[in-house]
């Protein structure tokens, strides 16, 4: 037999467990509670304590307009045991009025991205024709301009391949056709970056390494601006095949980072360049003050080096980088200018180093005046030869003439 006091120790452990619940029920029944309740739009208040605010998510459907069920609804609970009148339903917009805005600033966008790629084509394709044309002006630098113009006729022309044949169902079945031509555009696009690359070499070592510019060979160029990106190329390839292989190979699924394969060769040419250019407009800037000019056209020849310079070693590249945030204006601002620059920098790129380049104009101008004195000569000649054409009122005339006399 156990001790009376034992026994009434276990007894007393029994009970305190059901006395504590009957004291909480007692308790509660003192507190003041709002009920159950459902407003006006449909929405499900539960029972809450007086003075607590409650938060529900914001209705999914609501007169067949759509909302982002994320947000909250908050309503308060009031000290005296009811709900207060009106919620808090700030936070709720409407998804449908959102998607609209986005779907006009997308289709302006795509609107934009077709007029540059097609404006950008066009001007490539006169300035891949003006370089293969005018053999006179034939040197190194003008034929890394001359690769770095086809590069982008290739990139813009596989560009026009992907709007084409891609579709939302192409991208779910993930044929092999699909990502071969991701993969070349890829390989087009790193190629416009190392052979702007190569253009900042050039210009690195002929303006601020004062190296003469004849230990460089084309043949260096090439392996640059052609040859690098093609391992990168595959390697990416083979990446994308054993981790992330869906929706034709374009974005990346979350953890994998096969897409820096690419990425990070690019990131570090683009770095490269602009510390390229760091040093050209910091040489410029010294020859500049040391000549006679007034400081107004100093500077004025400095910032028009630098604009010509930016989009030839593609440091425009480097705002593509770039966060725009959560801010709708801020993302609405980064379409706009990310599409504007994308579509035209190929125009850009004929404009700078081919139309506005002094030996293809005067090379130009050269061949136009050419043909000019040839045509002229020709037309000189036809004239002549369409003289005689009338015999028998020169005879005449002649025979008048003889007669007179």
């Amino acid at each position: 037999a156990y001790p009376a006091d034992y026994r009434f120790n276990c007894t007393f452990n029994v009970f305190i467990p059901i006395l504590y619940n009957i004291s909480q029920v007692l308790i509660s029944n003192h507190r003041i509670f709002c009920r159950t309740s459902i407003d006006g739009i449909g929405t499900c208040w539960p029972r809450s304590m007086a003075g607590e605010m409650v938060s529900r998510p914001c209705p999914e459907l609501l007169y067949g307009v759509r909302y982002n069920t994320t947000n909250k609804i908050f309503r308060k609970c009031q000290a005296n045991g009811t709900w207060a009148s009106k919620g808090n339903y700030s936070q709720c917009k409407a998804i449908l009025s959102v998607q609209r805005k986005s779907k006009v600033h997308y289709r302006i966008a795509v609107i934009i991205n077709y007029m540059g790629h097609c404006l950008s084509l066009f001007t490539l394709l006169i300035a891949f024709i003006l370089f293969l044309r005018l053999r006179s002006i034939r040197c190194l630098r003008n034929i890394i301009h001359w690769n770095l113009i086809s590069a982008f006729i290739l990139r813009n022309a596989t560009w026009f391949i992907v709007q084409i044949t891609m579709n939302p169902d192409v991208h779910e079945s993930n044929v092999p056709w699909c990502r071969l031509v991701t993969t070349v555009y890829n390989y087009f696009h790193m190629a416009n970056f190392f052979w702007m690359f190569g253009e900042g070499c050039y210009l690195h070592t002929a303006i601020v390494l004062t190296y003469s510019t004849d230990r460089l060979k084309k043949w260096m160029f090439i392996c640059i601006g052609w040859c690098i990106p093609f391992p990168i190329i595959v390697a990416w390839a083979i990446g994308k095949l054993y981790y992330d292989n869906e929706k034709c190979w374009f974005g990346k699924r979350a953890g994998v980072y096969t897409d820096y394969i690419y990425q990070g060769p690019m990131i570090l040419v683009l770095m490269i360049n602009f510390i390229f250019l760091f040093n050209i407009v910091r040489i410029l800037m010294t020859k500049l003050r040391a000549s006679t000019t007034s400081e107004t056209i100093q500077y004025r020849k400095a910032v028009k080096a630098t604009l010509v310079l930016l989009p030839l070693l593609g440091i425009t590249y480097m705002l593509f980088f770039v966060n725009p945030g959560e801010d709708e204006v801020s993302q609405i601002v980064f379409i706009y200018f990310n599409s504007f620059l994308q579509s035209f920098q190929g125009f850009f790129v004929s404009v700078f180093y081919c139309f506005l380049n002094s030996e293809v104009r005067s090379a130009v101008r050269k061949r136009w005046h050419r043909w000019h004195d040839k045509h002229s000569i020709r037309t000189r000649v036809a004239r002549a030869m369409s003289i005689p054409t009338s015999p028998s009122r020169l005879s005449f005339h002649s025979i008048k003439q003889s007669t007179s006399v």
